[in-house]
């Protein structure tokens, strides 16, 4: 197969991990700021006397996840949308859709953080780290299935891959 057309066969994906990366790498240096940041601050209610601000001082990393997590969503999907998908759709609902595609994502991601914390003593910066290589993938199917899907115009013809997929 001719470079140019493996290229062109493979556009959207290639533009999928190029603006994937830097979403990373933004949601990552959020994550790592808020928790220098933020962190400290949530850490001391873990000698709360009320026992449910304890348990947000003591699973302090998972707030500032989860934090950073839904303000990340909102600039991801609008460079997804733009760069990757190169999508028609409505910001606004397409937001929402991937807070959906990226929530099981999110859940998975603050079990590992979690697990590599508690379980494996890991710092949590590190932790996520490896909680974002496991999501990754989980991230590309939800938006290409899901987010960026454009419904077919009532009478339109789907794709042939549609088709024999």
């Amino acid at each position: 197969m001719h470079f140019r057309s493996m290229i062109a066969e493979h556009d959207e994906k290639l533009r999928f991990l190029v603006v994937g990366a830097a979403n990373t790498a933004f949601s990552y240096a959020l994550f790592v700021m808020l928790l220098v940041v933020f962190g400290p601050v949530v850490r001391v209610l873990d000698g709360s006397s009320i026992s449910a601000l304890a348990a947000l001082g003591r699973e302090y990393s998972l707030v500032v996840q989860w934090t950073a997590w839904f303000l990340s969503v909102p600039v991801s999907t609008l460079t997804m949308k733009h760069l990757a998908f190169r999508s028609s759709g409505r910001l606004g609902h397409q937001i929402v859709r991937a807070y959906f595609v990226y929530l099981p994502a999110q859940g998975i991601s603050a079990v590992i953080l979690w697990a590599g914390v508690r379980g494996l003593g890991l710092n949590p910066a590190a932790a996520q780290f490896v909680a974002i290589v496991v999501t990754t993938v989980f991230s590309y199917v939800g938006h290409k299935y899901f987010t960026f899907r454009t419904p077919l115009e009532v009478g339109e013809v789907p794709p042939q891959e549609m088709i024999e997929g």
